[in-house]
């Protein structure tokens, strides 16, 4: 083969190996933002756990959750998702369960929708169910 003819070689197979670089490319991104909205979701149930060690009733932060958790937390922290507010766990479930010493915890269940880009419209492919876990020591009662 002479060099003429070689010289188009490079350009065909970058033209057939781009398609999958960019499904690569937005794998990678659409991991990373599920990992995102994780690591948001364990810290939004790390702050409520906190306000409940502190002596906020059981309600309240149920309360707040729901609200905040459809409106602000979504906007806020660039979630990609929505909060399951039905499914939100805290225990002990009554304040009258709590104790000084004790535990409490808060669950929110969280599911993240995936997308994936195409012609600059985004289609939803699927949606993963994940649930940020927080646990703290009980200081003071409501």
């Amino acid at each position: 083969m002479n060099k003429e003819s070689q010289k188009g070689q490079s350009t065909v197979e970058f033209a057939l190996l781009l398609p999958l670089l960019l499904i690569i490319t937005i794998f990678i991104i659409e991991i990373s933002l599920v990992f995102h909205n994780y690591l948001i979701v364990t810290q939004i149930t790390r702050e409520y756990a906190r306000a409940g060690a502190l002596g906020k009733e059981t309600q309240e932060i149920r309360d707040e959750i729901t609200i905040s958790g459809d409106s602000q937390l979504v906007k806020t922290y660039f979630l990609t998702g929505e909060i399951l507010n039905e499914e939100i766990n805290i225990s002990p479930p009554t304040d009258a369960e709590r104790e000084v010493g004790g535990n409490i915890s808060v669950a929110i269940p969280y599911k993240v929708s995936i997308y994936i880009p195409v012609f600059s419209k985004k289609i939803k492919m699927m949606g993963l169910k994940m649930t940020g876990t927080s646990t703290m020591r009980i200081e003071k009662l409501p």
